[in-house]
């Protein structure tokens, strides 16, 4: 199910959210080049809608994206983690191109979350949604 769409300003798809048929994660998919702006606007907003439908994890697809997000790298840590551990997230799927430039910046981050949920890197969705499926059924 769609549950929101986030544009830039001059009106390209930067982000789509949704929640799957049946899934107990919020499916954020990004697409195009991850400015400062969009990574904070976007990654707040799929917290809410994880908050919003009571679930406890997200699978972010960044296989759409073109370029890194290091520059996002000290807000999400200071900022956006915090807020995502009191919005309840336990379980975090990044799914990526094992070689594209994101998959660099989610490695960065990875090292900053310092245990305050899980997170996993996945290049298959397949495989991403199994370990989603079988973390949520044993917590």
């Amino acid at each position: 199910m769609l549950l929101e769409e986030l544009r830039s300003p001059v009106g390209k798809l930067y982000l789509s959210i949704q929640q799957p048929d049946q899934a107990q994660w919020i499916y954020a998919d990004w697409m195009g080049y991850p400015t400062s702006n969009n990574v904070a606007a976007g990654a707040i907003a799929y917290l809410n809608w994880m908050q919003k439908q009571r679930l406890h994890a997200v699978l972010n697809d960044n296989r759409h994206l073109v370029g890194r997000w290091d520059n996002s790298l000290d807000w999400l840590e200071q900022t956006w983690v915090p807020h995502a551990v009191q919005c309840g997230i336990r379980y975090w799927a990044h799914l990526d191109n094992a070689d594209a430039m994101s998959a660099q910046s989610a490695a960065a981050l990875r090292a900053r979350i310092k245990g305050k949920f899980i997170m996993e890197m996945f290049s298959d969705q397949a495989e991403a949604e199994r370990w989603l499926r079988l973390r949520l059924a044993h917590r």
